[in-house]
């Protein structure tokens, strides 16, 4: 219980979790639960429920680079399923982040994983509707089992980041990482939120390079 309130304080002074706990609150602030999400990857850190993210071909996962940044951690993924309890589960052989420290970052899976992989694309503009998931924390503090997604209005883009204004729901901690859609394509990672209203991604477009150098993808 110690080290639950202890985690709970810092994520509260990372900007990381919400106060005003509400009974039977959800991963995403408001939002809705996710139909489908064949792409969707859960990020463990040391074997615990970590961070969101996206598997873009049968050994590569995209998610934000402060989610593995651990010093002498072990991560894995749980692929494949809103349900992470019953997604793929495979080992991070490696983990590869770009040299120009943009927030984003590629894990290279220890096996192959079939599903279907989140396609990739570059084209957002202020003014478009933006899809963000994730498995983040509640109001309590506490991370979901079942995937979440959350609708947004874009606000801009530039210098290697989108922003984005609440829609029907918003950003948590936990989050970060997950892949954001827009027109059926990822052209973001979410890296950050206000839970109040507007949260912040990395762009694909903006590393679009490296990930192909880096992935093949």
């Amino acid at each position: 219980m110690r080290i639950r309130v202890l985690l709970t304080a810092l994520l509260c002074a990372a900007g990381l979790t919400t106060a005003a706990p509400a009974a039977g609150a959800a991963p995403i602030i408001d939002g809705e639960y996710a139909k489908s999400g064949p792409w969707a990857a859960m990020i463990e850190q040391n074997g615990e429920q970590w961070c969101s993210g996206s598997i873009i071909s049968a050994r590569w996962v995209l998610t934000a680079q402060h989610c593995i940044d651990e010093a002498g951690a072990e991560y894995s993924v749980r692929v494949g399923d809103i349900d992470h309890r019953a997604g793929t589960y495979a080992v991070v052989a490696d983990i590869y982040t770009p040299s120009s420290g943009a927030d984003i970052a590629l894990l290279r899976l220890d096996r192959s994983i079939s599903t279907t992989y989140a396609s990739l694309g570059t084209s957002v503009a202020a003014g478009d509707t933006e899809y963000v998931y994730g498995w983040g924390y509640n109001e309590d503090g506490d991370l979901q089992r079942y995937l979440k997604v959350a609708r947004m209005k874009v606000s801009s883009v530039g210098n290697g980041l989108i922003k984005a204004r609440r829609g029907d729901g918003l950003t948590n901690g936990g989050d970060s990482g997950g892949p954001v859609f827009v027109g059926g394509k990822q052209v973001g990672v979410h890296i950050a939120g206000n839970k109040v209203d507007s949260s912040t991604h990395t762009s694909i477009a903006a590393n679009r390079t490296w990930i192909r150098d880096t992935s093949g993808v």
